[in-house]
């Protein structure tokens, strides 16, 4: 009895891991249209993306008349506002964010969680900011209010994509790996 409990105290104390201390984390590059941050749900509210779209007058070649020329969005628009809680990726100056995120699939998955690490850019015109679709982390709180989130290993066998071997990362690990793997080519193009 007594080598199973020896055993058990060292599976635990050797076998867990900690998350890295995540409050200390920041990175900056201006070149780069992307911002990312610890942020906490004030609302999240449907829209239709298609209202809004006036169209654009043009006149046909063959019959000389005008038209209207419209595109249709096929996601559902949502706007955001969170309470940036840590800048991680870029500085936002406010407190709180306003930002419009697209999803073919109904409500945003990081709308059904209070804390999330959020990956945002600012329009073309620089007038508002638009979520990278599908892209957040999940975040926790330790219980000295530390935040951290998960990783996974994403295995792909004929066509079909698995996570697994779900591990504790903090905050600096989930930018990375999603620096690594999702926004590759934005980073790559600013040499980075």
């Amino acid at each position: 009895m007594r080598n199973y409990i020896f055993i058990l105290t060292l599976i635990v104390l050797f076998g867990c891991s900690t998350p890295k201390q995540l409050n200390d984390y920041y990175s900056e590059d201006k070149n780069i249209n992307l911002y990312t941050f610890v942020g906490k749900k004030i609302s999240v509210t449907e829209f239709d993306p298609n209202a809004e779209e006036k169209g654009e007058t043009i006149v046909d070649k063959v019959t000389g008349e005008n038209q209207v020329r419209k595109s249709h969005i096929m996601d559902l628009g949502f706007r955001c506002k969170y309470s940036v809680l840590k800048n991680v990726f870029n500085k936002l100056e406010n407190d709180t964010i306003d930002f419009v995120a697209y999803d073919h699939y109904g409500n945003p998955r990081f709308s059904e969680y209070k804390t999330v690490l959020l990956y945002i850019s600012k329009s073309t015109k620089g007038n508002y900011y638009f979520h990278q679709k599908y892209q957040f982390d999940y975040l926790e709180k330790t219980s000295d209010g530390k935040f951290y989130g998960y990783t996974y290993d994403r295995k792909e066998k004929r066509k079909r994509i698995t996570f697994k071997n779900k591990k504790i990362a903090s905050i600096e690990d989930l930018f990375v790996k999603k620096k690594e793997e999702v926004f590759k080519s934005l980073f790559k193009k600013n040499g980075n």
